[in-house]
């Protein structure tokens, strides 16, 4: 959840604001973004919003953000485009709010002056932004690596950054994402080869899978489709609405007559399509797990053709990624990679790239952003390698703060609250965090009802009955509903008068009545959902 506010005695302004996706403890969970309670205090003072660029941990919560301050937003066009898309779905306003701006643009909002410098990426128009604040520079870069062959022409501004570190740059914040990759970073062009054996060495059709924001990437695979003499079908919405903005802005060239709907895919030869998919992390609803189930009609795969992921599983998704190669493999479909060169390189900058933004800015202070803790320290390494005084570098938890003072000193000045709210696309709110605890247990260890009978004067009527589902109780299931029956009946007779005249807090010691008993025969933590019934009138 990329979301930097950069705070002054006259505004602030938030430096992208990104959402984090779920995971598997986090069942029914959409997506993740940040609690903003912390700009409350200070509300009329958010100026605006100012964007790196289009990836969604970068943009993803910016819905939620403007329902709540609908500022100006300022970034690329292809970043604005993507952002445009989501303002559309959540039915806000873009008219005044988004303000385009272009390489080495520069805007001031309050006491501020933003200035925006490419950088290379794995999605169109990402830059690096310089924000000249009256405590001197902070350059943030955002999400980048140094290619010096980008497959779009649009180089990294070296020369703007080499600039800006003669003039002085109080601070860097800079990507963590890759320090632990030691070598030199593999430019996107090294792709093209892998790509066309992949196509030279496929009878069938070949499945391209990759992330729809890497246009770059889905340009070489359309350029070598028609150098191959083969069609294009689009599977997945996110890359059919990219594309369409990508051509829309200037930035994708699609030859005539080379794309193929996915209905009329069986008009054509195996041989003569190239499929370019959503789904190389094994999203469920993606347009390539729809094929593999067979739910994309007139589009079946099968012995002959390949399946290839041009993209890297992020962590925790490899055993998604697994099941749905295996789900291809026995529908025939080639997984291998045998005798084809690099498919995929990454977006972000391995070590050498880190340093060299370091040692070209030559910031006062050094901030590694992005990545694990561990990433942070590592980052915080280089930079001692390059010359950096342990404390001008700074590994900054959410919440922390940092002053910038007028005499040239940084200092730590604490934590602010921080938090996520997750969000369910079904429900209008954010659902609040027991209730995701409370699914989970659910998922691990489900529930138990435990209902009592109350008269009109709070006394006892009958048994208890208990109820379960998901739970698995002893080998004699009646024998342990009668001892949680006992343990209800013999807290609620010991309860005080008081505890039991309010109905709440007789819930809740019934529900640590019963957790405690469950826990210690079984060790397992069940979710107790006590009941109590008012008995009906006699006669």
């Amino acid at each position: 959840m990329n979301a930097l506010a950069v705070h002054s005695a006259e505004g602030l302004v938030l430096m992208d604001c990104g959402q984090l996706f779920p995971s598997d403890d986090q069942p029914g969970i959409d997506r993740i973004v940040p609690d903003f309670a912390y700009l409350e205090p200070f509300a009329d003072q958010v100026l605006a919003v100012l964007l790196t660029h289009g990836h969604e941990d970068h943009i993803g919560a910016l819905p939620y953000f403007l329902r709540r301050w609908p500022v100006p937003v300022y970034g690329t066009a292809f970043t604005l485009g993507l952002v445009a898309g989501k303002c559309r779905e959540h039915d806000l306003p873009t008219e005044g709010i988004l303000r385009e701006v272009h390489d080495f643009d520069c805007r001031t909002v309050g006491p501020f002056e933003a200035e925006w410098i490419p950088v290379t990426h794995s999605i169109p128009d990402a830059c690096a932004i310089a924000l000249h604040t009256p405590n001197g520079t902070i350059v943030h870069s955002g999400d980048f690596k140094l290619d010096p062959q980008p497959t779009d022409g649009r180089l990294t501004g070296m020369a703007r950054l080499q600039a800006l570190g003669k003039e002085g740059v109080r601070m860097l914040l800079s990507d963590s994402t890759n320090v632990m990759q030691l070598g030199a970073t593999p430019s996107e062009s090294i792709c093209a080869s892998g790509l066309r054996e992949a196509l030279e060495q496929t009878k069938g059709r070949l499945v391209v899978a990759t992330f729809s924001s890497n246009i770059n990437r889905m340009q070489t695979l359309v350029d070598l489709a028609y150098e191959a003499g083969r069609s294009v079908c689009l599977v997945g919405r996110s890359v059919e609405r990219n594309i369409e903005l990508a051509r829309s802005l200037g930035r994708f060239k699609l030859p005539d007559d080379i794309l193929v709907k996915p209905a009329d895919a069986h008009r054509y030869q195996p041989g003569e399509l190239l499929l370019i998919c959503t789904g190389s992390q094994g999203e469920p609803q993606s347009g390539l797990l729809r094929i593999l189930r067979g739910e994309v009609k007139n589009l079946a795969l099968g012995v002959g053709d390949r399946l290839i992921l041009s993209a890297r599983p992020i962590p925790g998704n490899e055993v998604g990624v697994s099941r749905m190669l295996d789900t291809a493999a026995r529908l025939g479909v080639e997984t291998s990679l045998d005798g084809i060169g690099p498919i995929h390189a990454t977006g972000h900058g391995h070590r050498p790239d880190l340093r060299t933004m370091i040692e070209t800015l030559r910031p006062d202070h050094m901030v590694p952003v992005h990545g694990t803790f561990r990433n942070l320290q590592a980052h915080g390494a280089v930079a001692r390698q390059a010359g950096w005084a342990t404390d001008h570098i700074h590994l900054l938890d959410g919440g922390t703060c940092l002053v910038l003072a007028q005499d040239g000193s940084v200092r730590n000045s604490g934590q602010v609250p921080v938090g996520r709210c997750f969000i369910d696309e079904g429900v209008e709110h954010s659902v609040d965090a027991r209730v995701v605890h409370d699914r989970l247990i659910l998922q691990e260890d489900g529930v138990i009802f435990a209902t009592l009978m109350l008269d009109p004067d709070g006394e006892r009527v009958g048994e208890p009955s208990i109820l379960s589902r998901g739970f698995v109780m002893l080998s004699d299931d009646e024998a342990y509903g009668d001892l949680l029956g006992a343990a209800l009946i013999k807290a609620f007779d010991e309860a005080p008068r008081s505890i039991r005249k309010d109905r709440e807090a007789l819930k809740e010691l019934l529900r640590q009545s019963l957790r405690r008993v469950i826990r210690k025969t079984t060790q397992t933590r069940p979710l107790v959902v006590p009941v109590l019934l008012d008995a009906p009138a006699e006669g």
